[in-house]
């Protein structure tokens, strides 16, 4: 299954230690979004990336990025955080309200600026054996109109991985960089280290949203 394999490649890359005692790793939420972001006319960057969500609040990241506009190269930021009840809570009421038992299917809808094209694969698991995955899209594959809800679940799903990258307490392992398009969304490329000699790397910005400001 794809979540397993996430969570082996996330635990080798990061040394990851053992589930703390007392910790809930079962399933809540997967979120595969695969898009390309358009700017006006111009198609400004590529996204391939991987959320997963357990009960107690685990979050895994996983994000392949690249600028289109500039031509650079993928970059792979790897992230492994811990979401707190009320950082989770939008995403639980949202999941609630799309029904999720009753997923299904493919369907379309409106997301991302005009011009782009998205593909995004959501699955739901329940507290036993149940689960549920519905793709929502507008590469003209849908065969319905998305159920009222899910333009919500998706959001709340982002605004949660972006809110847990930027949280200083969640383990960080981000490539170089050339600009912003390489980072996932909330992350941005900024120069590392006060000397000379460091590579941009995808970074939290500072409390401005501009890059630290480095003595």
């Amino acid at each position: 299954m794809r979540l397993y394999r996430l969570l082996s490649v996330l635990a080798f890359a990061l040394g990851a230690p053992a589930a703390a005692a007392g910790s809930d790793l079962r399933p809540l939420f997967e979120l595969h979004d695969v898009h390309t972001l358009a700017t006006g006319p111009a198609l400004v960057a590529s996204v391939d990336q991987n959320l997963f969500v357990a009960r107690d609040g685990t979050v895994v990241v996983i994000s392949v990025n690249r600028g289109l506009l500039g031509n650079t190269p993928f970059a792979t930021t790897i992230a492994n955080g811990q979401a707190t009840p009320a950082q989770l809570a939008p995403l639980n009421a949202a999941l609630a309200a799309a029904r999720p038992t009753r997923l299904s299917g493919v369907c379309s809808t409106e997301l991302l600026p005009l011009g782009s094209s998205f593909r995004f694969a959501l699955t739901w698991f329940g507290q036993t054996s149940r689960s549920s995955r519905l793709t929502v899209t507008n590469d003209g594959t849908a065969t319905q109109s998305c159920p009222p809800g899910i333009p919500e679940l998706i959001h709340a799903a982002l605004e949660l991985q972006r809110t847990v990258l930027l949280d200083p307490q969640t383990i960080l392992n981000a490539p170089t960089c050339i600009e912003d398009h390489q980072c996932p969304a909330g992350l941005s490329c900024c120069y590392p280290c006060g000397i000379p000699g460091c590579e941009n790397r995808c970074s939290r910005p500072a409390g401005n949203g501009h890059c630290p400001l480095l003595p």
